[in-house]
């Protein structure tokens, strides 16, 4: 069986999966980063806590990635599906995963001024813009 390998070498090879350069305005990625990480500073109710959401969902969800990543390659080798059409099925797999993480994150809760703040007590979820922001982009290394 003779394998193409040629499709491997050029174009796309890797799928960005969060908030890419070029995919979210500047506030959207400045909020994701203060609650990803978390800030030492005062804010609404004081310091934010860290909620990774981004490393908990990959986390979660790496051995999928790799068994969906192993069950293409094979397709791949053979020319029976592209590289881009794989790593395009993951973003879309992984940017759920994202916004399920966003939706569902729990802890550490809104300080009670926060709460009080915004009606809500979903941590990550004021008006839903970051959700909504998280996208996904195939590009070149």
């Amino acid at each position: 069986m003779k394998l193409d390998t040629s499709a491997l070498s050029r174009g796309p090879n890797r799928v960005k999966v969060g908030f890419p350069a070029g995919k979210a305005g500047a506030d959207i990625v400045q909020r994701a980063i203060w609650n990803h990480f978390g800030t030492s500073g005062g804010g609404w109710g004081g310091p934010i806590p860290e909620r990774p959401f981004l490393h908990n969902a990959m986390a979660d969800h790496r051995s999928e990635y790799r068994g969906h990543m192993r069950k293409s390659a094979a397709k791949i080798l053979k020319g029976q599906t592209a590289l881009q059409t794989v790593l395009s099925k993951l973003g879309v797999l992984a940017q759920g995963h994202i916004q399920g993480e966003i939706t569902n994150l729990s802890s550490p809760p809104n300080s009670p001024v926060t709460v009080e703040r915004k009606g809500s007590s979903n941590p990550l979820i004021d008006t839903g813009e970051m959700r909504q922001a998280v996208t996904w982009k195939v590009d070149d290394a």
